[in-house]
């Protein structure tokens, strides 16, 4: 019951606060008050592009990272069966599917990745 009225006074109070600001704030912000990434993500992105050296160096830092997230998901797996053995090894063979399809779909993706070449200029 204390808590109910301790939580309805600090609802109170916040509230009280909130309309007492309301017409302190201004409306219009002044020019140069805000930073000017306010509305980056309103902005247009420029295209991702790259050349040829640069695609595969990036895709196989992709193909990498997938290799060293498959192991670190497989550890897991044996982490998690050394810890608690119920229902191993169904959960661990369960586990190791849904993560080499995830890392084959990945994959897939990461070879197929084709980013345009930039345009000379």
């Amino acid at each position: 019951m204390r808590f109910l009225l301790f939580m309805s006074v600090v609802l109170n109070v916040i509230l009280a606060l909130a309309l007492i600001g309301h017409d302190y704030w201004e409306i219009v912000p002044q020019e140069g008050t805000f930073p000017s990434f306010r509305l980056a993500s309103a902005e247009n992105k420029p295209e991702l592009c790259m050349d040829e050296q640069t695609r595969e160096q990036v895709r196989s830092v992709m193909l990498d990272a997938l290799d060293a997230a498959l192991k670190e998901h497989i550890t897991h797996l044996y982490e998690v069966w050394l810890k608690d053995d119920s229902g191993q090894p169904l959960r661990a063979k369960t586990g190791t599917e849904r993560g080499v399809r995830a890392y084959l779909s990945a994959r897939k993706g990461a070879l197929d990745w084709s980013p345009p070449a930039c345009a000379a200029g």
